[in-house]
């Protein structure tokens, strides 16, 4: 019923792990359940190449329109490290995912992606029964807290269950409360209505408008929402927390335990792109070289260029983009937009601006754009791995949030100082305007103080993941659970 690809059996280390530094001689061997969306499976794959380095042998389980999306983890990992993968077949759910669907979110439109979430369940008795049949038994089980059905599967098998989160530890936070707690609006209609989170650090509240979409989209009794509830209470069952964060972005939420809601440790470990040393720009082929972007932007001034990109999934609708067109042509700064396949740039624009503008239709190579000195804003939906590699590379943000975690994140990045609210809403069109000003005023002087914010955490960024850092130390927190 099951299958193995790319590798048949791990690559195994020498005896002991590799690490020599009392751990034991029996390898544990860590499963690894991703849940196939990008942005979540790119960091919990970086993870799986930092815990390979340190002596651990992991088996990723992806389903077979996921295997293309491990060939990165394979080049990240040394040639010595011990890594296979288990490949299931697809999960068959008759009424609540179409048959011959995708089997990633990048290949489903959104009304599909809760299915996709509770069909993936089905494949945890398959997955059990592949465990209990290996020569090498499974030691713990590391999984993404959208595949929550994997804490029973590791009970039965009497290890650890470790939830990852590719989202920051606030949101890991706010996102269980929700499921914990169940609150209820008293206007139904109102969107606006404020909703507390007392069991969280700081005991913040966020319009409802603002939640979680999954949550939003919650009908008691309905199979769906009752299963993707499920998922969340499990992952509380879990033995600690893995977040793709680091100390000084949230400290609030990563120094102590988070005793009121989960009991349990987060081990803050991020950026995880910049602990495996390696460019994060993996999800496709860049339609204009790195090389080519770099010599643009050498013509320009330190910190003077805005970036601009809404990551993969979401499409500008054409009066958003029309409206950013416009607001950049008025803005008279210089700028990178990385307009998704599908955006409809105005026809005229990058004429017009061409002096000063350069539009990447199709995949831009992002981590390269914002290293590059002369980039000093980042106009962004607030995708946490587009938050992590903007701080990382020291570049202040200009927030418009669309959906999911991107609300939270966007009032994260206010708080600490590194970021200017612009917009908000995946259907709202801004006032080119009121935009063209806030881009101004940011790349101008007015902007200042964030960018020095901005550059001050970029250093903590380098020094959390270095030798000794906050994130090594968790790292080797972490380790030191799985060789248990």
């Amino acid at each position: 019923m099951l299958s193995s690809a790319m590798d048949a059996s791990p690559r195994n280390h020498a005896s002991g792990g590799g690490r020599g530094d009392g751990y034991g001689d029996e390898q544990p061997h860590v499963l690894v359940v991703p849940y196939p969306a990008q942005g979540h499976m790119l960091p919990l794959l970086d993870l799986v190449a930092l815990l390979a380095a340190r002596g651990l042998a992991l088996t990723v389980a992806v389903t077979p329109g996921n295997v293309p999306l491990l060939a990165p983890l394979l080049a990240a990992c040394p040639p010595s490290s011990s890594v296979a993968t288990v490949m299931l077949p697809f999960p068959s759910s008759p009424g609540i995912l179409p048959a011959g669907c995708g089997e990633n979110t990048k290949d489903l439109p959104a009304h599909l992606f809760r299915p996709l979430m509770v069909s993936l369940a089905a494949l945890r008795e398959p997955l059990l029964a592949w465990c209990k049949a290996q020569r090498r038994r499974v030691t713990a089980v590391v999984s993404d807290m959208f595949t929550g059905w994997t804490q029973p599967l590791a009970a039965e098998l009497g290890v650890p269950h470790v939830t990852f989160s590719g989202s920051g530890a606030h949101y890991l936070a706010v996102s269980h409360s929700l499921w914990r707690r169940m609150p209820r609006r008293h206007s139904p209609d109102d969107a606006d209505e404020a909703v507390a989170f007392p069991d969280v650090p700081g005991s913040p509240s966020f319009p409802w408008r603002h939640l979680s979409w999954l949550f939003r989209q919650y009908v008691a009794g309905d199979e769906v929402s009752e299963a993707i509830r499920q998922i969340f209470l499990w992952n509380l069952k879990s033995s600690c927390f893995v977040a793709n964060s680091f100390t000084a972005i949230e400290a609030a939420y990563v120094e102590r335990p988070l005793h009121d809601l989960m009991e349990k440790k987060v081990f803050a470990v991020g950026p995880l792109s910049d602990a495996v040393d390696r460019c994060a720009d993996r999800g496709g082929k860049p339609v204009v070289s790195p090389a080519c972007v770099a010599a643009w932007l050498d013509a320009f001034d330190d910190g003077s260029v805005l970036y601009v990109s809404f990551g993969t999934q979401q499409v500008l609708s054409p009066a958003q983009a029309a409206r950013l067109a416009d607001a950049l042509a008025q803005s008279a700064e210089p700028f990178i937009w990385a307009a998704r396949s599908g955006t409809a740039v105005p026809e005229g624009f990058e004429a017009a601006t061409a002096g000063r503008g350069m539009v990447i239709h199709g995949w831009a190579p992002q981590v390269e754009i914002l290293r590059h000195r002369a980039v000093g804003w980042f106009l962004t939906h607030c995708g946490w791995n587009s938050v992590l590699e903007a701080v990382a590379s020291s570049v202040a943000m200009l927030t418009w949030p669309m959906s999911a975690d991107q609300f939270t994140n966007a009032w994260l990045l206010a708080e600490t100082g590194v970021a200017v609210p612009v917009a908000e809403g995946a259907d709202v069109v801004p006032d080119a305007g009121q935009m063209a000003s806030a881009i101004a005023l940011a790349v101008g002087k007015g902007g200042t103080s964030v960018r020095e914010r901005a550059a001050e955490l970029g250093r903590s960024t380098a020094a959390a993941v270095g030798e000794g850092g906050s994130s090594y130390r968790d790292l080797e927190g972490l380790v030191r659970i799985l060789f248990q």
